[in-house]
């Protein structure tokens, strides 16, 4: 699950009003304004973004005591999306800082972490109202009992009065709980996996500063509040992304070797599947490990393919292949159960382990095993993009039908066949050279 997944918020109208709570829900808009944009207008996304903090900080100043504009702006969604925005932009926006996405995380972090010392606050108060509420209903009820011993007159509650003539609002604060809580708590850690994965990428940063703050300030708060709240296996998961996130970066800035981020690998998918052998979402998640794993790997071995031996290349072809197969293992327990969602990216997915798996026949890795399957793994990836197009058509997931139709048609021509890429191409051409680009990217090509 990602950080913009932890809150999710219906669609609200739009309010201009100078009360907190219309402060709040204009500066949910414009959140909601900046992900409807960020596919099509990156600019336009990234000034809808800066309006809602502009918003969410105004009111804040306004209004220091609201809880709800303190948890819309705390929870740092506006600013993970911006960072998100700004990772994906930054290869085409040359005048984006590269600290940025970085930055706009650590942002996030505190905002996340002031949140949750409100919500541990109020949880305190709370806590100590019911005690209140308790010893009072004592005394009240020790009053009643000694008043009747007095008296056998029966009282009966007399009704309020109430006035008809004047109608008013009142603002109810509902209840922080425990759920809430950790809510944050765990987009905390998911804040910490992103700014791995960030760190990673550039194989450069402090992850020791992300170590201390998981071990301060999370460790005891979401191991209390997983037991408290029934959680458990959410935080695990969360806690195997973070895991290997960490070791994925750790081994992008040579702090360990692979065979130490292989076992991080598989402790983390070891502790997160205890007892979860039919939930989909999680064996997306671990496919995705595998595949960050084969990735980086592959990196690593590229920036120093002349220092590796004829021997070292056949044992990471080998290893390479061994994930990716897992990975494509665990896609397909996850495309067959019957609570599984978004299945035509799933089978997308399954493509493309196929055709990373076929690469793998080439130089410089030349395993043997892809070179005598590459046929077979091209005809594999060929129905598993055809599924994913006939899925995402019943679906009207434009978006997953492009893709997956663009895919097969790059697989036909690579089967010999390139008239379904020739005639898409004459309709599409700016999104079958996206489609490609980013295949290329992504080591499908």
């Amino acid at each position: 699950m990602s950080i913009l997944q932890v809150f999710s918020k219906p669609t609200r109208k739009r309010y201009t009003g100078q009360s907190d709570s219309n402060r709040s829900l204009a500066g949910i808009d414009f959140e909601e304004a900046g992900e409807k944009w960020r596919a099509g207008d990156a600019e336009k996304s990234a000034r809808f973004f800066t309006r809602a903090i502009d918003v969410y900080n105004d009111g804040l100043a306004r209004f220091p005591e609201s809880f709800d504009l303190t948890y819309n702006n705390n929870t740092g969604q506006v600013l993970t999306s911006m960072a998100e925005w700004l990772t994906e932009a930054q290869p085409t926006l040359a005048s984006l800082k590269d600290d940025d996405p970085l930055q706009l995380l650590k942002e996030a972090l505190g905002c996340f972490q002031s949140c949750a010392k409100v919500q541990q606050c109020k949880l305190m108060q709370q806590g100590e109202g019911h005690e209140a509420d308790a010893q009072h209903n004592m005394e009240v009820d020790h009053e009643q009992v000694t008043d009747a011993a007095e008296s056998p007159v029966l009282l009966s509650k007399a009704p309020i009065a109430t006035s008809s003539s004047q109608d008013g609002w009142a603002t109810i604060e509902e209840p922080i709980t425990k759920s809430a809580l950790m809510d944050t708590l765990l987009a905390q850690l998911e804040t910490l996996t992103s700014m791995c994965g960030v760190l990673s990428a550039r194989a450069a940063g402090d992850l020791e500063w992300i170590v201390a703050y998981r071990h301060e300030e999370l460790t005891f708060n979401l191991l209390e509040g997983a037991m408290a709240t029934e959680r458990d296996e959410e935080y695990s998961l969360a806690d195997a992304r973070y895991e290997c996130a960490l070791a994925d970066a750790n081994f992008s800035q040579d702090t360990i070797d692979i065979f130490e981020y292989e076992r991080v690998l598989a402790k983390a998918q070891k502790s997160s599947q205890d007892g979860r052998s039919k939930d989909p979402q999680l064996f997306c998640d671990l496919a995705d490990g595998e595949l960050v794993f084969n990735a980086t790997v592959e990196r690593f071995s590229e920036r120093v393919i002349g220092s590796i031996s004829g021997d070292g290349l056949i044992k990471t072809s080998i290893m390479l292949w061994k994930h990716l197969t897992k990975a494509l293992e665990l896609l397909t327990s996850a495309s067959k159960l019957p609570n599984a969602t978004n299945l035509p990216r799933i089978h997308l997915r399954r493509g493309d382990c196929e055709m990373l798996r076929r690469r793998l026949g080439f130089h410089p890795w030349n395993c043997s095993v892809a070179s005598k399957s590459a046929s077979t793994l091209l005809k594999n990836a060929d129905i598993y993009y055809r599924g994913a197009a006939r899925l995402a058509q019943a679906e009207s997931a434009t978006d997953e039908v492009n893709e997956a139709s663009v895919k097969e048609a790059i697989v036909t021509a690579l089967a010999g066949d390139p008239s379904k890429l020739r005639m898409r191409a004459e309709t599409e051409i700016q999104s079958v050279q996206d489609i490609i680009g980013d295949s290329v990217e992504e080591g499908l090509l």
